[in-house]
Formats: structure tokens, C-alpha cells, sequence
């Protein structure tokens, strides 16, 4: 099974950064409009520049001002000099700072890049120095082959996970769950023939029944059989059901109109994703309501899982569940968002883009 991976991610950027880091563009571009490192001035040269610039001022003032040092040099000669030496620092400073600023930023934006985060690159550097710019479009090719990487690893590594979680389902379901079934029923056999009727018998048939139910609950989910029977929308409600009948938490579902048609691997994603967001709401959030929203509005398809519990702990929160939800939003080309708050409750939201061709069916 291959999972299936977008070439591009949009990602919401805060005003402060969006000048900074933007959606990057294809590899054989000149990025963001940039005019090339062949045509930008060198940083060497801008700095000569701003220091030649404050020294032809110090020159000028020196040879065309009415000064005078008399040797020895007088009180009020030193305090002249020191401050036409203070200002010329404070403006060589000015200067230099403007050249290496744009440095400064790129580091920023090399600090700030997350790879769950496909499609952040360093923008806004089209007037810096041929050096800075140089180093933004190596940075920027280097994002681009580290997430083709990334997916593409994610994808083997997350294909793998389903199809031995598709394995050890159809053993349990098959092996363990026939012998199970077995054993129940000799045990029942046995406690009816006996005279007077076994109670132990009967108490131990009762247990194997109730191990032989949890072996079905969790092959489901491992391998949730609805989604390939039912489609996404009856897996997902499938889903609330169980959660809400297993954590007696009360789960209200709101499937809006009729769904675009989707690829396995996409549904497949989807369904895990909220799967692990119940998931989190039922163990860490200790929630008492749960929402599960699906709907398709202006090409893009949004779930939404909601509770009102305690919200994540920290260690939840950079956990291998919530990676993996972000993986398997970036694998699928959409974006996930998290909110927790203590006392707040936590919200997860999956936004994905529908491609070309693709359109929010009429309710």
C-alpha cells in the first residue's frame, strides 16, 4: 500500500514571520523574486562602503571645517574630538548593522523552520548581499529535499504500520478469536452436562466471552472494517459509537452533506487522525463531551474534534500520537492545528485542500 503525498502544504504564518518565511516555490526558480547573487552587491563591499562612506565624512569634516588643534591640545579640543569620534562610531554602526541585518533574520528563519511543517521557506531577502542571498536559496533547496525525504520515508514508514496492523488483526480475528470461541463453548458445553450445573465453568465461560469481545474491539481497531464497508462517514460514526459506549464520555457528531470522493489512503488518514484525537480526549484530556465535525466548504475538506476536558499534558502534546497525526496530515497534503488549554479542553483541526477536479458535492 502506498500513501499518497502532495507537493505543497499551505501553512498559516503570523504577521511577524510572513515577510520572513513563505511558501516555497519550485526548485528551478530564483526564489521569491529574488535578482540573482550575480547581480546583488557582495556583503565585503557594502561594508567598505559603509565604512569608506563614514571616513570620506571625517575627511570632509576635517578639511573644510574651521578647526584648529594647538599642541598642547586644549580641553574643549578633546571634547570636539571625542564627539565627532562618537558620532562617526554611532553612524558607522547604523550602517553596518543595516548590511548584517539580513543575516540576523536568515538565522531566525533557519531556527523557526519545522519539518512537520512542510512548505515554510525564507523569503524577503531579494536586497540583501549576493552572500545572504546565496545562503537563502541553498536553505530553501536543502527544505525541499529534506521534506521529499521525510514524505517519502513517512510514507514507507506509515504503509508498513497498516499493513502489520492489518496482519495482526486478521490473527486475532482468525486464530486467537476461533480458539477463544472455541473454548467458550466446550466450557459452556461442559458446565451444562454437569450435574448439579458448574458455576466455575459457567463463570469461566462467561470471561472467555467477555476476552473474546475484546480481541474483535481491538482488531477493529486495528483494521477498521467499516471504513472499507461503510466509507468514511459510517467509520467515523462507527467510531463515536465505540468511543462513547468503551468511555461512557458522551460524543455528538455533526457529518455535514455528502463528501467529495477520496482516495483509500486519504480516508485511511483521515480516519486515524481521529481516531487518535478521540483517542487523546478519552486518556489524557479526561473529557465528559466530545465533538467529531466533518464537512467540505470552498474545495477544502475540515475535522474537527473537540472536547472539554483537562487539555493534553506536555508530554502528550510532543508525543508519538501527535506526531504521527501531523505526519499523516502531511503525507495527505493538509494541515493540522492543535489547541489545548488547561481547563480548556483541546481542539484538533485537519484542513485539506481538494485537488484539481476535486469539488465539495452539492447538499
Amino acid at each position: 500500500m502506498t500513501m499518497s503525498s502532495r507537493d505543497q502544504v499551505k501553512l498559516p504564518a503570523s504577521r511577524a514571520a510572513r515577510d520572513e518565511v513563505a511558501p516555497g516555490r519550485r526548485s528551478d526558480q530564483r526564489p521569491y523574486g529574488a535578482r540573482g547573487p550575480g547581480r546583488a552587491l557582495p556583503m565585503l563591499w557594502r561594508v567598505f562602503a559603509a565604512n569608506a562612506a563614514v571616513f570620506a565624512v571625517a575627511f570632509g569634516l576635517l578639511a573644510l571645517a574651521p578647526l584648529e588643534i594647538h599642541a598642547p591640545i586644549r580641553v574643549d579640543e578633546v571634547v570636539l574630538l571625542l564627539a565627532g569620534l562618537l558620532v562617526m562610531l554611532a553612524v558607522d554602526l547604523a550602517l553596518l548593522r543595516q548590511a548584517l541585518t539580513p543575516l540576523a533574520r536568515l538565522a531566525r528563519v533557519m531556527g523557526r523552520v519545522d519539518l512537520l511543517r512542510p512548505g515554510q521557506r525564507a523569503a524577503g531577502f531579494e536586497r540583501s548581499s549576493s552572500e545572504v542571498q546565496a545562503l537563502a536559496q541553498a536553505f530553501n533547496e536543502m527544505l525541499e529535499r529534506l521534506e521529499a525525504e521525510r514524505r517519502d520515508s513517512s510514507a514507507r514508514v506509515l504503509a508498513a504500520q497498516e499493513e502489520e496492523r492489518l496482519r495482526i488483526a486478521r490473527e486475532l480475528h482468525d486464530e486467537i478469536g476461533q480458539t477463544l470461541t472455541a473454548v467458550a463453548l466446550r466450557a459452556e458445553h461442559s458446565s451444562a452436562r454437569a450435574e448439579p450445573r458448574n458455576a466455575e465453568l459457567s463463570a469461566l465461560a462467561e470471561m472467555i466471552q467477555q476476552s473474546l469481545q475484546e480481541v474483535r474491539r481491538i482488531s477493529r481497531e486495528l483494521r477498521p472494517e467499516a471504513l472499507d464497508e461503510l466509507g468514511l462517514r459510517g467509520a467515523l460514526t462507527a467510531l463515536c459509537s465505540r468511543i462513547a459506549e468503551q468511555s461512557r464520555i458522551h460524543v455528538d457528531r455533526d457529518l455535514q452533506g455528502p463528501l467529495p470522493a477520496l482516495e483509500p489512503e486519504v480516508e485511511l488518514a483521515i480516519y486515524r487522525i481521529a481516531q487518535e484525537a478521540m483517542t487523546n480526549a478519552v486518556r489524557h484530556s479526561q473529557a465528559k463531551n466530545a465533538t467529531l465535525s466533518l464537512f467540505c466548504e470552498n474545495r477544502q475538506l475540515t475535522l474537527t474534534v473537540r472536547d472539554d476536558g483537562r487539555g493534553l499534558p506536555d508530554d502528550a502534546v510532543g508525543g508519538t500520537g501527535v506526531t504521527g497525526m501531523r505526519e499523516r496530515a502531511m503525507l495527505i497534503g493538509g494541515t493540522l492545528d492543535l489547541e489545548s488549554s488547561p481547563g480548556g479542553g483541546v481542539s484538533v483541526r485537519l484542513r485539506l485542500p481538494l485537488d484539481e477536479g476535486q469539488a465539495c458535492p452539492r447538499r
